[in-house]
Parts: structure tokens; sequence; C-alpha cells
């Protein structure tokens, strides 16, 4: 009895039977753009193969949700006929399908944004020698998918009777008040905007920023992410990466190593001159380093005689390996040649007291 009751009742103007077929008439147009959708892809994809440009496989493959999705519009569409409805749904119910046609639209202009940038602006920016447009398309992907939302949101607003005028009036003084309540985040943009057009990095150059040293992965519209050498993420607001003493390590010639090496103050004149000699020869055999390196006998230490050496590596993405390749060649040379290193260490000179004290 309370079933036939509830299936025999009136909800907002149609009966439960009416809803059901309105349903089944939705699920229904939205399998068969499905369906639709099967047999484009496969006789499509057999026409775009024959075509050299990206673009028709970019539309096929774009179209596959939202082409289900809109089928599933149509359906609420003609399943409406078969309601009566009450007077609040019918005069909303076409505003609220042509939203969510709008949205429909939207997220198929948001995949081809990313099909366009993926299989077309990406591979022409790889041909490319300039960093710079590898900078650009991260920023200007999301400012397309901005301006679609934004455009979207506004034709839906409308469609629903709000009057979209005076908020785009109201951009350009909230967008005032915004920029001085946020003003920190506006430093950073135009931080950004300074990365961008002065070029003293890209992404993919081995930079030192203040303390932090590593290489440039992405630079944002508000940040640039720094891999250190540990592995770490730094995250750096670009007002302070431009206001901050940046060194572009990838812009030198060479990678430059300078050390300073003890030798015992037992070390004869001969051999200090030996020691050098050795050390400069090191170098000068290493192919991927420059020749005619520095080795000079720098200063008398606290506890050692200090030889100051420097050399530099061309292949600059092997600089670690490189040092350590040169550090055990000393090591090796030096323990042939009987050549030790000075431990820290203090010379204590005692003198006899004179006679008649204590």
């Amino acid at each position: 009895m309370v079933l036939e009751e509830f299936v025999g009742g009136t909800y907002f103007g149609s009966t439960i039977v009416q809803y059901a077929m309105f349903a089944g008439i939705a699920l229904g147009t939205t399998i068969l753009a499905k369906i639709l959708y099967f047999f484009i892809k496969k006789y499509g994809t057999i026409l775009t193969s024959k075509t050299e440009n990206k673009f028709d496989d970019l539309i096929i493959e774009a179209i596959n949700k939202p082409m289900t999705f809109i089928g599933f519009i149509i359906g609420l569409s003609i399943g409406y006929q078969f309601l009566t409805p009450d007077a609040f749904i019918a005069d909303n119910f076409f505003k609220a399908v042509e939203a969510l046609l709008i949205l429909d639209l939207m997220w198929l202009a948001l995949k081809l944004i990313d099909g366009f940038i993926v299989h077309i602006v990406i591979p022409l920016s790889a041909k490319t020698e300039s960093k710079l447009d590898d900078q650009l398309i991260p920023i200007l992907n999301k400012i397309s998918k901005s301006a679609v939302v934004l455009m979207g949101g506004l034709i839906i607003l409308s469609n629903f009777g709000i009057d979209v005028l005076p908020l785009i009036a109201g951009l350009g003084i909230g967008g005032l008040a915004i920029a001085f309540a946020a003003q920190k985040t506006v430093e950073d943009m135009f931080g950004g905007i300074s990365i961008f057009t002065s070029k003293h990095f890209v992404v993919g150059d081995v930079v030192k920023v203040g303390s932090v040293e590593g290489t440039v992965e992405a630079v944002g519209i508000r940040n640039t992410k720094i891999i250190d050498w540990d592995g770490r993420a730094n995250i750096m607001p670009n007002s302070k990466v431009v206001s901050d003493n940046v060194l572009n390590i990838s812009s030198e010639p060479a990678r430059r190593v300078s050390i300073t090496l003890g030798l015992t103050y037992s070390t004869s004149y001969a051999k200090m001159q030996e020691a050098m000699k050795i050390l400069k020869d090191i170098v000068n055999k290493h192919k991927e380093c420059e020749k005619d390196p520095r080795a000079v006998f720098k200063e008398y230490g606290d506890s050692s005689l200090d030889i100051w050496f420097v050399y530099f590596i061309k292949n600059k993405d092997r600089k670690f390996e490189i040092m350590s390749e040169i550090n055990l060649e000393i090591k090796k040379q030096f323990e042939k040649a009987n050549l030790s290193f000075a431990f820290p260490s203090q010379s204590v000179y005692l003198e006899s007291m004179p006679k008649g004290r204590k």
C-alpha cells in the first residue's frame, strides 16, 4: 500500500514513473553518445593517420568525455517532455541545461588546450635552442585555462539573470584592492616577469641564489623551484630571487675547483716543488680538465705548508665525479712520492729557568 502510494504520488509536478522515463532517456542517449564516439575514434583515426598534422588527432582525443556528457544533456532535454513539472522546475530547467552545456563546452576547450600544448606547442619548443619557451608554456597554459573558466562562469551567471556588467566593472576596482592586500604576491609575479625577460637563467641551469645552489627545475608566476645537490626542492619567491645575488654557474665556460693542501713542516724545498709538479701533471693528463692549472706555495700555516691548487673542469655535468677522480689520484701520487699531509698540531717550546729562580 505504501509502495503504491509512493509510486503513484506526485513530486514537483511529476510522478515516479515519469521521472523513471526521464532518467531512462538520459541514460540511453548517454550510451548512444558513447557508442557514436567509439565509431568516430575507430574510423576517424584511420583517416587522421594519413595526415601529417596532429590537430585532427587532438580533436578526436579531446571530444571523448565531453561528447558523452553532451549526450546526457540531450537526453535531459528529450526526457523533460515526459515530465509535468511545477512552476519552479519549469522556469529553471532549461537554464540549468544551458549551464551544463556551457560547462561541457568549457570542458572541451580545456581538453583542447591541453592537447594543443602536448601535441603541438611542446614538440615545437623542443626544436628550438632557447629554453625561454619551455618556461612560458606552463604560464600560458594556466592563463588560457583561467580565461576559459572566467568567460564560461560569466556566461552562466548571465544565463541565470545575474547582471555581470557590474562584476566586470568591479574587477578593475577589486583588482586594485587585491593588489594592495596581496602586495607580496604582486611582487612575486613581477619578479617572475623579470626572470623571463632578463634571461639571467632558464630551466635546467645550475645556479646559486643566496645560500641555495642547485638546478632550476621550474620558474612559475610566483615561485622558482631549485633542486639542490641533496635532491631537496627549494621553493623560492621570485621577489627574493630577483633581489638576491644570483650566480649562474652554467654560464661558466668551465667549473672552477679550488683546494688547499697542507703538507708537513718536515717537507723539503725539493719535495714542495715535486708536489706542485705532481698536481699540475694530474690535471694536464685528465681529458675532461683544462690544461695549465695553478699550483702555488700559498703560505706557512699554523701546522702545515699550504699549497693552493686551482683547476677547471670542462665537463660541467660531471663535476663531482671528476673532482673525486682528481682527489684519488692526488692521494695515490703523493703516497708514491712519500709526501705527507699535515695534521692540525701545535709545537710547545720549554725554556730552562735562570739559576736562583724557582
